[in-house]
């Protein structure tokens, strides 16, 4: 199904009419373990192209433009799990370069390193960090690993019964890894040796108990530099001021407040989902899971029933203190948006909603950090539920 309701005046600011400058994107599903390929045009947010290759349950993406590679995580829920490396083409669609076997349930990668040549990888079930060679796109290598344990379950047994590695994040100096362990409430640090993708682990932050650390963001404004963390279990944005030292990275503890801001409160059964910062690094925006607290109009034109959605919440940085300042509480196109991505210009907003089977593109402006009107949506994923679960632009 494709939109072909969106805004002409506002396409034409965001596209031209060539095929060529079409807005590009992938989202992968869990439900017909698919990686698909869409365009963004003035006819609206269209499937263009399908690969099964990245496995069972196809969920992250990981982009090098410079070598035109994409690479996608398969958690391999009931089977094995995979990394997936694919040729970009010219049009976003895309050929299979190699399919590693790797450890159980890895959930997020980054790419680090000389020339982009070492994957980080973050393992949910198997409680491991692990780091991969990507030099030779076509022949990936698995370069090192660390798996963890712990003595006893922590504070909300039923998800912290072991550690719980959950998103690779790639520091603004390219010199530190920080993933964020929902099951052991850290955020473990580690030290990339410089010329080589080999790593070292060091001291890991402390979260607050129970919190369950599960994505992150770090932000720079001038000299300052900060980092902020969604935490799943408590539906919680807590925010650090962070400090340098050599082959050290220190985070102090700034704030926690609600993933809805200060003062706000979440429904039970919520389950706080990604944390993106945008490009200009003003704003961040998370997503939330569960509440089904908001609606949206129909995306049938025929039927006046208001869809019911979950939200994307932005909040602006003070560029002094690091504090947040809530913006927006806008619906995130449907329920259960689990990953989404901003473009690099800042103006456009991918949601992938797993619960409707649906990619939901929206207008986002650069200066109030707001939200805007739907330019484009797409169905994406086949069955009940488990569908779409992050979408990734072509930039």
């Amino acid at each position: 199904m494709v939109n072909d309701t969106i805004p002409r005046g506002l396409l034409s600011l965001l596209l031209v009419a060539s095929p060529v400058a079409a807005v590009r994107l992938w989202a992968t599903s869990y439900n017909d373990h698919a990686l698909y390929s869409l365009r963004l045009q003035y006819e609206g947010l269209t499937v263009t192209a399908k690969s099964l290759d990245c496995g069972s349950e196809p969920t992250w993406m990981t982009l090098d433009k410079g070598k035109s590679t994409l690479y996608c995580l398969n958690e391999g829920w009931g089977g094995n799990s995979s990394l997936t490396s694919y040729k970009v083409n010219e049009d976003a669609s895309l050929e299979t370069l190699d399919v590693l076997p790797v450890l159980k349930s890895p959930v997020s990668a980054a790419l680090y390193g000389p020339n982009n040549n070492g994957l980080a990888v973050a393992h949910y079930d198997t409680s491991t960090f692990s780091s991969f060679d990507v030099k030779d796109t076509s022949n990936l290598a698995l370069s090192q690993n660390e798996t963890y344990t712990m003595a006893k379950p922590g504070p909300v047994p039923a998800r912290q019964d072991a550690p719980h590695l959950h998103h690779t994040i790639l520091d603004p100096s390219k010199k530190f890894m920080v993933v964020p362990d929902l099951g052991a409430d850290l955020l473990r640090v580690y030290v990339l040796h410089r010329g080589y993708i080999a790593w070292s682990e060091i001291d890991p932050v402390q979260a607050l108990p129970g919190s369950g650390p599960r994505h992150g963001v770090f932000a720079t404004a001038g000299p300052k530099t900060f980092f902020y963390v969604l935490n799943e279990l408590s539906n919680t944005i807590t925010g650090y001021k962070v400090t340098y030292a050599p082959g050290a990275l220190r985070m102090d503890r700034l704030f926690d407040v609600s993933s809805h801001g200060p003062g706000g409160s979440v429904p039970a059964g919520t389950s706080a989902a990604e944390l993106k910062i945008s490009p200009d690094q003003r704003f961040i925006i998370a997503s939330s899971r569960g509440e089904n607290s908001l609606t949206m109009p129909n995306f049938d034109p025929k039927n006046s029933t208001a869809v019911p959605s979950d939200p994307l919440i932005s909040f602006k940085i003070d560029q002094a203190t690091g504090s947040l300042t809530h913006v927006q509480t806008a619906p995130a196109g449907g329920r259960n948006p689990r990953g989404f991505n901003i473009n690099k210009a800042g103006t456009l907003v991918a949601a992938a909603l797993q619960d409707d089977n649906r990619v939901v593109v929206f207008e986002r402006n650069i200066s109030s950090g707001e939200l805007a009107g739907i330019v484009g949506w797409a169905t994406v994923g086949e069955g009940e539920g488990n569908g779409p679960n992050y979408a990734l632009f072509d930039e």
